[in-house]
């Protein structure tokens, strides 16, 4: 063999070996991940989260004809589920659902947040809100819910809790959140609803923006009680959560490779999915490669297309049509072409749940 063949093999042998290395330095990164186990997926007996005495005002809701659940190749749905517990291990109502959509069509990342008190068809449950549905039956049956009331395909899934998304804020050093006069009012225990965030009052803060702690910024993402003049109001905390993810990507999406390896190291194990190291892997170049410099946003139900209404004792949202609700989500994730359905049933590969058909659109 001559000299430059042995350099050439020698080069090469050194690449596949730098290459395997990283693969495999990847994947032991992504192990740390918590991955959803038998027992976390069991279905449970409902429940009811009854928050009023006041009698029914409905007997009984028009769910639309829904049918078909929207898919399209090179949109990839990711439902982050922030859960509602303070006891390790235990699964509790789903806090916070945002339907995070990487879109490698229009070359767009999206966020659609779902009110927790949303009135919705349970599959195998009584209808009730849907935040119960991840309580009952974990992503599997929290996915279906979605998939039954919106028509809209969840590929993957993942969840983190309180303290995870404490220790998701402090690793990247913090956020910097503008506060209104009645948020720093709760967040500082002065607000006649101050003490329902379960944390102690937080001095220091002002009016204008302020440098929130991982501790600081659960407390704002999950003021439910100020800022919109209601109560029992959810729309601002949805908001809010929102603010935050926007935040956290607007602080990090520059942030160059090591750190942000040094971050994820940090909060890897505050994370569980279902989803494996490979699609995970795929996933995230796919979103690093769109390039964008924000995320777009939604929210269902959407203001004007709703009512509040009493049913077992829940104070719940009911929308208006529920028709008109799935078509204005579907063309938010999908695009127009979703208005029509169209595509071809037999050439979808998504698995479609509870006996309904998967629309492969475009």
């Amino acid at each position: 063999m001559s000299k430059v063949r042995k350099v050439i093999l020698i080069i090469l042998t050194v690449l596949a070996l730098m290459v395997i290395g990283a693969y495999a330095f990847l994947q032991m990164q992504l192990n740390k991940i918590n991955r959803v186990t038998a027992e976390e997926t069991d279905f449970t007996t409902e429940d009811f989260d009854e928050d009023t005495d006041e009698p029914d005002t409905i007997s009984d809701v028009n769910w639309g004809n829904a049918t078909d659940v929207a898919a399209q190749n090179g949109v990839t749905n990711i439902l982050l589920v922030g859960q509602d517990t303070r006891v390790a291990g235990q699964r509790a109502r789903s806090d916070s659902m945002i339907i995070l959509t990487v879109d490698n069509n229009r070359k767009r990342l999206s966020m659609t947040s779902i009110m927790r008190d949303l009135y919705v068809q349970i599959p195998g449950y009584s209808d009730n809100k849907i935040n119960a549905a991840y309580a009952f039956g974990g992503f599997p049956l929290l996915d279906q819910t979605i998939e039954t009331n919106f028509g809209i395909h969840i590929d993957y899934n993942v969840e983190v809790d309180f303290s995870g998304f404490i220790d998701i804020i402090d690793a990247v050093g913090g956020i910097d959140i503008k506060l209104n006069e009645a948020e720093v009012a709760y967040m500082s225990g002065t607000s006649q609803y101050s003490g329902k965030s379960q944390a102690d009052p937080i001095s220091g803060l002002s009016v204008g923006y302020n440098h929130l702690n991982g501790e600081a910024a659960l407390v704002y993402a999950r003021i439910r009680y100020v800022g919109t003049g209601n109560a029992r109001d959810d729309f601002g905390r949805t908001e809010r959560q929102r603010i935050v993810i926007q935040t956290v990507f607007q602080k990090m999406k520059d942030e160059p490779w090591s750190n942000l390896l040094n971050i994820y190291d940090k909060v890897a194990g505050d994370l569980t999915t279902d989803m494996t190291n490979d699609q995970i892997l795929e996933i995230a170049l796919a979103a690093y490669g769109l390039g964008v410099d924000s995320i777009e946003e939604y929210r269902v139900p959407a203001d004007g297309t709703y009512s509040g209404q009493t049913v077992r004792k829940m104070s719940v949202l009911v929308p208006n049509d529920w028709n008109t609700l799935r078509a204005d989500l579907q063309e938010f994730i999908y695009g127009p072409l979703v208005g029509t359905l169209r595509g071809d049933l037999t050439s979808c590969s998504v698995p479609p749940h509870s006996g309904r058909h998967a629309v492969l659109l475009g």
